[in-house]
């Protein structure tokens, strides 16, 4: 339960993080310099700003984790002799192509649906219509929803490029143990045969004999 916690924790805050930066960089797009003007008289107030205050912070955080954990994995990675010896990880660039593809498409579609509702709702709150789903797709918006969607690819792959190295990471430890492991075995081998009692031919002889018979008259 609590990985599964995690994980989803990971992911509300990536794409929190990519909301709030497409949503900034769209308005910056929109307004040039008078972006913070624009931003209070299109009725984000105090709100918005302890919601971009947050998702900063828990950005922030996010990568410290990320950062120390990858941190820790390399001096355990060192540590093992990982530093002079390169283990068989079976993990390639793909892997993390792969990973980043997965998880992009999926930050993009729900970045473009969260901003656009947001953006209907600001409207609706100063007055106006509603534009409707293809609002960031607009002219007024100067290609809004090609903004969300290249921010959630670059968040997808920092996030991606995290895990991926983890795991890269983890993956040469385990090799660098198993190897050990091996080695160890090897060594203590023939000690262990050494240490085992060895049995003379003759102890062999008279284990085997059997008592002498008695004779009776």
């Amino acid at each position: 339960m609590a990985p599964r916690i995690s994980r989803l924790a990971i992911a509300v805050v990536l794409q929190l993080g990519a909301v709030v930066l497409a949503h900034q960089l769209i308005y910056l797009a929109r307004y040039g310099s008078r972006f913070g003007e624009a931003l209070i008289h299109s009725g984000h107030g105090e709100a918005w700003a302890g919601t971009v205050a947050s998702a900063v912070i828990l950005a922030l955080g996010l990568a410290a984790m990320a950062a120390t954990r990858l941190v820790r994995l390399g001096l355990l990675v060192r540590g093992e002799g990982g530093a002079h010896a390169a283990a068989r990880d079976g993990l390639e660039r793909s892997d993390l192509v792969r990973g980043w593809l997965r998880l992009a498409p999926r930050l993009a579609l729900l970045s473009l649906v969260l901003l656009s509702i947001q953006e209907n709702l600001e409207q609706a709150a100063i007055g106006l219509s509603m534009p409707g789903p293809g609002i960031l797709l607009s002219p007024e918006y100067a290609g809004g929803a090609w903004i969300a969607i290249a921010v959630a690819f670059l968040v997808g792959f920092v996030a991606a490029l995290f895990e991926w190295r983890s795991k890269l990471l983890l993956a040469r430890l385990r090799a660098l143990r198993g190897r050990l492991g091996r080695a160890t075995a090897v060594i203590l081998r023939p000690a262990q045969r050494l240490a085992q009692p060895v049995e003379s031919e003759l102890g062999r002889k008279s284990a085997l004999r059997a008592p002498p018979r008695l004779v009776t008259a």
